[in-house]
C-alpha cells in the first residue's frame, strides 16, 4: 500500500461547521490544501463568503454556505447545496458552537437551551442529514465530531451547560457509530482543551486570570493551537483511520494525564 494514499484528501469532499473563524476555519484550510474540495458552513455569511474567496484563490476548492445550525431546514438544505456542488459528501466535520457563561444557580433557561441546541442538537441535526445522505449514496464516510475537555473533566467556569452539551456530543457520536457501522460510516469525537481561539483570546484579554486557570491544568505549559488539531482530525478523515470509529481523541496537552 502507498503510504502517501494513507493520508491523501484527494478527490474527497468534506462539509465543516463553524469553519468561518477558529478551529473550523483552520481545518477547512489544511483540507483545502490537502486536495479536498470543502463546504464552508457558518452563520456569518460574510467570513464565510470570505473564506471561499481565500480557498479559491489558492487554486482550492470551496463553496460557503450560510446556515444557523439550530434549524433543521437550515441543517438540510447545507448538506442538499454541499452534495450538489461538491458532487458528493465523503467527510463531515461538526465544529460549530458557541458558550454562554454564567454560575450554575444563577443560569438562565436562554443561556441553557441557546448552548444546547447550537452545540448539541446542532451537531446531531448535520450527523442526521449526512448519514442520510451517506447511507444513501453507500460508499460510507467519515463524521468528526468536536467536543471538549468539559465533556471528561469538571470545571468551575460556569459551563455546566456547555459541558452538558459536549459530553452529550461523546456519548452520541458512540451510538451513532454502533448504528451506521453496517454502513461503513465512521463516527468519531475529537476532544480538545483549552485552544487558542479568538473566543479564548477575548476571555483571557478580559481576565488575565484566565489563560493561568487554563495552564495550571495543561502539563504542557501551553494553551493548544488550531494547528494542534488539524493533525488528529485529518488522521480520522483518512485512509489511515479506515478501522476506528466510535472512539473519542483527546487532545489535551496533558490536560486529563493526572
Amino acid at each position: 500500500m502507498n503510504i502517501q494514499s494513507l493520508f491523501g484528501m484527494e478527490n474527497k469532499t468534506a462539509l465543516i461547521t463553524g469553519a468561518a473563524s477558529g478551529i473550523g476555519k483552520g481545518i477547512a484550510e489544511a483540507f483545502a490544501a490537502l486536495g479536498c474540495a470543502v463546504a464552508i458552513v457558518d452563520i456569518d455569511k460574510n467570513m464565510v463568503n470570505q473564506l471561499e474567496t481565500e480557498i479559491k484563490q489558492s487554486e482550492g476548492k470551496a463553496i460557503g454556505i450560510e446556515c444557523d445550525v439550530t434549524k433543521a431546514d437550515d441543517v438540510k438544505s447545507a448538506v442538499e447545496t454541499a452534495i450538489k456542488a461538491l458532487g458528493g459528501l465523503d467527510i463531515l466535520v461538526n465544529n460549530a458552537g458557541i458558550g454562554k457563561r454564567s454560575k450554575a444557580e444563577e443560569m438562565t433557561d436562554d443561556q441553557w437551551d441557546s448552548v444546547i441546541d447550537a452545540n448539541l442538537k446542532g451537531s446531531f441535526l448535520f450527523c442526521r442529514e449526512a448519514g442520510k445522505a451517506m447511507i444513501a449514496r453507500g460508499k460510507g464516510g467519515r463524521i468528526i465530531n468536536m467536543a471538549s475537555i468539559t465533556a471528561i473533566v469538571g470545571v468551575e467556569t460556569g459551563n455546566a451547560n456547555y459541558a452538558a452539551s459536549k459530553g452529550g456530543i461523546v456519548s452520541m457520536g458512540r451510538c451513532l457509530a454502533v448504528e451506521w457501522a453496517k454502513h461503513q460510516i465512521l463516527v468519531n469525537t475529537i476532544v480538545p482543551t483549552h485552544i487558542r481561539t479568538p473566543l479564548i483570546e477575548k476571555l483571557i484579554q478580559q481576565d488575565q486570570e484566565t489563560e493561568k486557570h487554563f495552564l495550571n491544568n495543561i502539563l504542557l505549559g501551553r494553551l493548544g493551537e488550531v494547528d494542534d488539531l488539524i493533525g488528529p482530525t485529518v488522521f480520522l478523515a483518512s485512509d489511515s483511520a479506515r478501522f476506528i470509529t466510535g472512539q473519542t481523541i483527546v487532545v489535551d496537552g496533558g490536560h486529563t494525564a493526572k
